[in-house]
């Protein structure tokens, strides 16, 4: 027996319907298929340079594991933190890269909710330590960065946009102290009081997130400026003017740069405070018995138990 054509032409048009309806249902479902970060952030184009710098760190099936946030610098903060275009990241060694990417993400899903009041410690996926602050009025900050899109719910945990790229915290304030080349003579005078000083001792090698401070590291021109050229005349300076004049450039608790208002702000030397004047574009300090203000050359630098701001003047009590 044979089959007519027009039967065989119904047949094929049937069978054409059902390979194509599947293949439609298998598009529909391959659509809705949960995003997760590295999704997420492939998709959107003001992610753009952070999407290179997963890419270059070899990231992308990390940020697909489940339970994570990520707080994700738009490209627009990760130009102004020196990172031109996609060439420019990828240029970095990727381990570096890797780090910076990972001192951004958290093992745990943190919606804005969740965040106590305050400036509370996080451990970040690349170990260091970060430090979130919600003000009174509820805007909310990590380190020196604001959220400025928050709670953006995808498959494997939660991302916020913030307008910063974050500086990996760097382990004890002595080790952060010690790997920068400008503060070779602040690094000495601590030191040397930290033997008699058990206060200055505890904050220098502190690695955990307890008894926060911030310190106003005066570089290496500021101390030379107010008489102590080199780690000799350190040595040899006075004990007691040395460790008053170091405990005054403490403040107990975290402040980073953007946070500072106009204000007196009291320092680890008993009864003594310094004067801070703060705009959006700079803060300066100044001491009791300085001419003038010292200003922030370098901001932000976290470590385990705080945040250095480098300055152009030592602050005299």
């Amino acid at each position: 027996m044979t089959t007519s054509f027009p039967m065989f032409l119904n047949r094929f048009i049937w069978l054409l319907l059902v390979v194509m309806a599947g293949g439609s249902c298998k598009k529909a479902d391959d659509a809705a298929a949960p995003k997760t970060i590295t999704d997420y952030i492939q998709e959107n184009n003001q992610l753009s340079l952070l999407r290179a710098a997963i890419g270059h760190a070899g990231l992308g099936d990390a940020l697909k594991a489940a339970n994570l946030t990520i707080f994700a610098p738009n490209d627009a903060a990760v130009q102004a933190a020196g990172f031109s275009s996609e060439a420019a990241i990828r240029a970095l060694p990727k381990e570096q890269v890797k780090a910076l990417v990972l001192y951004h993400v958290l093992y745990a899903p943190v919606s804005t909710s969740a965040i106590p009041s305050g400036v509370n410690s996080i451990e970040t996926a690349s170990k260091g330590i970060a430090f979130l602050n919600k003000t009174s009025g509820g805007t909310i900050y990590i380190n020196q960065a604001q959220i400025t899109q928050a709670d953006i719910s995808v498959a494997n945990g939660t991302l916020h946009v913030i307008d910063k790229v974050l500086n990996p915290s760097t382990g004890s304030l002595l080790t952060a102290l010690q790997g920068n080349t400008s503060l070779t003579l602040l690094t000495a005078a601590l030191k040397r009081i930290s033997s008699s000083n058990t206060t200055v001792a505890g904050i220098l090698n502190n690695t955990t997130s307890t008894n926060t401070v911030t310190l106003f590291a005066p570089n290496d021109a500021a101390f030379q400026s107010a008489g102590y050229k080199d780690v000799a005349a350190i040595n040899s300076a006075n004990l007691n003017t040395l460790t008053n004049t170091l405990l005054y450039h403490v403040l107990s608790g975290v402040t980073f740069s953007n946070q500072f208002q106009t204000n007196s702000y009291t320092t680890l030397l008993s009864g003594n405070k310094v004067n801070v004047t703060a705009t959006s574009n700079q803060v300066a300090i100044k001491g009791n018995k300085n001419s003038g203000f010292a200003t922030i050359k370098s901001a932000n630098m976290a470590t385990a138990n705080g945040v250095i701001h480098v300055i152009d003047q030592v602050l005299l009590p």
